[in-house]
């Protein structure tokens, strides 16, 4: 019976060499474990599948998901890094706003130190100062007559 099965395979793979075009059907049982057996005379024992590769590996999968990993943390470094900086950059304009209006404060002081009023009262109390009650006049000055003075 065995030599019937090995006789009757080797001559539908002689058939199979020389018509490719007419494989026969094959039914679609797998064999796990056993001795596969043929329950009909003339029936071909069909073998376990071939092992089909995967398309995408293990390693490339697990070598994805560690990318994404370490892009998600670049991400949430980057948004941190933004976030520190942005209290920074407020934290300079608080500051900046305080020296501007320290600025404008001690302006205004300086233009009420600097106001005629106060400097004439300072003037004529302190010091006993008093405004001309005639206007100075005015007189050109020959420039050779310095330069002779000078010569003498």
């Amino acid at each position: 019976m065995a030599r019937q099965d090995i006789d009757l395979v080797l001559d539908r793979a002689g058939a199979d060499a020389r018509d490719v075009r007419k494989a026969p059907m094959r039914d679609k049982r797998y064999i796990y474990n056993g001795d596969p057996q043929a329950h009909n005379p003339g029936y071909a024992v069909r073998p376990n599948r071939k092992v089909t590769r995967r398309k995408v590996s293990t390693f490339n999968l697990i070598l994805c998901l560690f990318g994404v990993g370490i892009a998600i943390v670049l991400y949430v470094d980057n948004i941190i890094t933004i976030n520190r900086l942005a209290f920074e950059a407020n934290q300079l304009q608080t500051k900046y706003d305080g020296i501007m209006n320290r600025n404008a404060t001690l302006r205004a002081e300086v233009t009420r130190k600097a106001a005629l009023e106060r400097i004439n009262k300072t003037a004529t109390e302190q010091l006993g100062l008093v405004f001309p009650p005639e206007q100075p006049t005015l007189f050109n000055v020959d420039q050779d007559k310095i330069e002779s003075l000078r010569e003498q």
